[in-house]
Formats: C-alpha cells, sequence, structure tokens
C-alpha cells in the first residue's frame, strides 16, 4: 500500500470512526410563543380536521395534508484533501417532496469493511412523514454503532454509539422544531501501552488526537416561521489530519412546509457537474440550486459562482442558476436554468455562453405539459467556428475528449437537460456535465 493511499484509507476510517456522536440537543419553539415544547407527549392518530389559510382537510393518519415533507440523511459522510473511491455516504436515507403522511424509507449497513482501515458496524437509518393527532411531522434519526480504524502506525481510534435525530412539525399553534445528538464514548489505542478514553467534545472545545484527528462536537440547527420548519442535526465533524478530509458522522435533516395547492415541486439545476471513475475522487457541483418543494411563491431566485477549473484540462467561466415555482389551485407551474460563460477544453475546444433551461406546468385536471432547451454563443474548434448542430451530434478530439450537446431525458414524468457533456480521454474516465436543468411536478 502507498503512503498516500494509506492515508487515505486513514482519513475513511476516521470519517467513519466520527459516527459517535456527543449529547447535545436543542428544543425550537414553535412560531407562536402559546406553541406547546416538543417534549410533551404526543397524541395517538386520530380522526381530525387541519386547517391552514382557506385550505380545510380531513385527514385519517395517512394520506395528502395541505402541507409538504421532506427528510434525509446519512451515517457518515467524507470530503476534501484524498478521499478515496467509495467512501461516499454511508446509510443515506431520504423521502422526497411529498404531501403525504405516512412515507417511510429506512436503510440499514450490518458492516462495512475498509480494505486496510477498519470497519464500521450497524448504520441504521430511518426518514418517516407522519400524523399523530393534529401533529404533522417529517422525522429523522441516523444511527452509527460503532466505527473502528484498524492498525496503524499512529495507533486506532473507536467511535460507539452516535445517534442524529431532526424532527420539523406543525401543530394548530404553529411550526416548530427539534434536534438532539448524542454520542456514547470515543476510545484512542496508542501502538504502546493501554487504550485512553478521549474526552467527548464539549461545544466550541474541539479534541485533538496529534497528527491523527481532530474531533469537534457537531450542533442543531432550528429555524422555523409562519409558514415552514427546517431542522439539521450533525453528531460529530472529523477533520483527518493526515489526509485533510473532513468527515461528518450521523447527519439528520427533517423539513415541513405550507403552500401545498396543486403540485409537488421536484427541480433543480447546477451549472457545473464533475466525476470521474478509477482513483480520483469525485468533483462534485458548482451550485446546486434545489426547488422548494412548494415552489418559490413566484420569487426568482438566483445563486452564482466565479471561474472553476475542473482538472487540467476543463477550464470553466463563471456560474449561474435561475429557478421559479408558483401554484394556485388550478396548476403549478415551475422552471430551472443554469449556464455557464464559457469552457475551454484543452486550449483546442471554446464554447461561449452555455445556456439551458427545464420548464413544466401539471394543472389539477392531471394533464401536464414540459419542454426544455439549450443555446450557446459561439464555439470555436482547432480556432475554427462549427455549428451548434455539429456538437449536438457528438464530436471527438483525439487524446483530449469527446463533447455533445443537448442531451434531453424524461425523468420520471419530468424533463431534464444537459446543455453540454465532456468525456476526457485522458484514462481518467471523468465526464464534466455543464449546463444541467431538471424539473418534475407531482400531484402528491
Amino acid at each position: 500500500m502507498t503512503s498516500r493511499t494509506h492515508l487515505a484509507a486513514l482519513g475513511v476510517a476516521l470519517t467513519l470512526a466520527g459516527a459517535a456522536l456527543a449529547p447535545t440537543s436543542a428544543l425550537a419553539a414553535p412560531a407562536t410563543p402559546s406553541a406547546p415544547p416538543v417534549t410533551q407527549p404526543v397524541t395517538q392518530p386520530e380522526s381530525g380536521r387541519v386547517t391552514t389559510g382557506a385550505t380545510t382537510l380531513d385527514v385519517q393518519g395517512k394520506g395528502r395534508t395541505p402541507f409538504t415533507y421532506q427528510g434525509s440523511g446519512y451515517g457518515t459522510s467524507v470530503t476534501g484533501g484524498q478521499v478515496p473511491v467509495g467512501s461516499g455516504r454511508t446509510g443515506l436515507t431520504r423521502v422526497s417532496c411529498t404531501s403525504q403522511t405516512g412515507k417511510s424509507n429506512r436503510n440499514y449497513v450490518a458492516e462495512a469493511e475498509l480494505p486496510g482501515a477498519g470497519t464500521v458496524d450497524a448504520v441504521s437509518s430511518k426518514v418517516v412523514t407522519r400524523r399523530k393527532g393534529t401533529r404533522f411531522e417529517t422525522f429523522a434519526k441516523h444511527k452509527v454503532a460503532s466505527v473502528v480504524l484498524a492498525d496503524t502506525p499512529l495507533g486506532s481510534l473507536s467511535v460507539s454509539g452516535v445517534v442524529a435525530v431532526a424532527k420539523a412539525f406543525h401543530t394548530p399553534k404553529g411550526f416548530g422544531t427539534y434536534t438532539n445528538t448524542k454520542i456514547a464514548g470515543i476510545t484512542f489505542t496508542p501502538p504502546v501501552g493501554d487504550p485512553q478514553v478521549i474526552p467527548i467534545p464539549t461545544p466550541g472545545q474541539p479534541v485533538t488526537i496529534p497528527g491523527l484527528a481532530t474531533l469537534t462536537l457537531g450542533r442543531g440547527i432550528e429555524k422555523h416561521s409562519q409558514h415552514d420548519g427546517r431542522a439539521f442535526a450533525v453528531a460529530l465533524v472529523v477533520k483527518v489530519i493526515p489526509t485533510e478530509t473532513v468527515v461528518k458522522v450521523g447527519r439528520s435533516v427533517a423539513k415541513i412546509t405550507d403552500g401545498y395547492k396543486t403540485g409537488i415541486f421536484h427541480g433543480s439545476s447546477f451549472p457545473a457537474k464533475a466525476s470521474v471513475l478509477g482513483d480520483i475522487v469525485k468533483v462534485g457541483r458548482v451550485i446546486n440550486r434545489v426547488m422548494p418543494c412548494a415552489g418559490t411563491d413566484g420569487q426568482l431566485q438566483v445563486e452564482k459562482a466565479a471561474d472553476v477549473n475542473i482538472g487540467d484540462q476543463v477550464k470553466v467561466g463563471a456560474a449561474e442558476a435561475k429557478q421559479i415555482g408558483r401554484q394556485n389551485r388550478q396548476r403549478a407551474t415551475g422552471r430551472e436554468a443554469s449556464q455557464v460563460a464559457g469552457v475551454d477544453i484543452g486550449g483546442q475546444l471554446q464554447v461561449e455562453a452555455i445556456k439551458s433551461y427545464a420548464k413544466m406546468t401539471r394543472y389539477r385536471s392531471g394533464k401536464s405539459n414540459r419542454n426544455a432547451g439549450m443555446s450557446v454563443g459561439g464555439i470555436t474548434l482547432g480556432g475554427q467556428e462549427i455549428s451548434l448542430d455539429q456538437l449536438k451530434q457528438g464530436i471527438e478530439i483525439p487524446g483530449l475528449a469527446k463533447v455533445q450537446a443537448d442531451i434531453r431525458k424524461k425523468v420520471g414524468g419530468g424533463i431534464k437537460v444537459i446543455g453540454l457533456r465532456i468525456t476526457l480521454l485522458d484514462g481518467t474516465g471523468a465526464v464534466v456535465d455543464l449546463a444541467t436543468s431538471q424539473i418534475r411536478i407531482d400531484s402528491k
């Protein structure tokens, strides 16, 4: 095993080791002062009525409600530094935007081997939308029984009993949120000597094992207003010193919002995304604008980013993502758009002003329409101008890249367009997508 590979493996092991959570809990009161604290027992499911604005629904435990729900989480994630392929996220679970209670997704990983490094045991994940009495809730819980870093020249580190919980709910008195994280214990076993119990970090007081890792207690973030509740909980953050990777252990997210009338939005726009095969880490997305479940209430949302280089051969100009979504009792309409100022591929191909959009409308009757498109400002190959039609058919620059424009796909009743796809021919298997826009609107 090379020193680079060894350090990378060490980073992931510690990453997963970070799964142990330290006790922190926070409770945010609902939007109105009179809302009951979440520590009160919830009532058992029963028939009832919920009124929000002009919307009044009968709800029997499961089924459509006047709210939208969203939840997700994972056991561990690794970013930055020398991250080996496959580290990714363990025990990933989510419930995508829905207006229905009674939704449940679970995931369980009994044991994950970390070749040459260690193991993570019993990662369990659960995300549900539920109704108890007049309480409507998104609930997310992620647990890691233990993470053990195998023998290394620096010793071994283990973390046990990590739990992260996030709740976002609505009662007749308003929206509220709740988070809680726990870590049972952390143990460091040096190359020589007895195992040492490492103090669980306290807020603002990280714990460092010299030359190995810095452990920082995660936190709960709770936000609520008259229209929504959002809860985020991370149990532990581990910075692996040798590899400069950052590991989050135990992450749970729960959201609930009002505003649902006709459609549930699933949309996103990301101007640049790169991923590779082999032994090179995924680059990820440059801006990833995600449409809120109930749309944007007719407000245009914009996010921008400066120039970015993806490897040595692909230089991407300034990026921008836009989205807007609105709905009434007759229809829901949304639009996603993304663009980059330009791209230079190995000095051989230049494409200016790459733009794409995806648009969809869903009517209360169940009918829908959708369309997508893309455009460029200009294309130069080897100093000569070429047409967009040529680029749509696909071109290959020997030894450098394959390039194709305007890739469209129907996705789950919606539509997706990739403005430009670049596949490098340098042996890495890298794929770069520029100006990607997608949208789908469901009825529930």
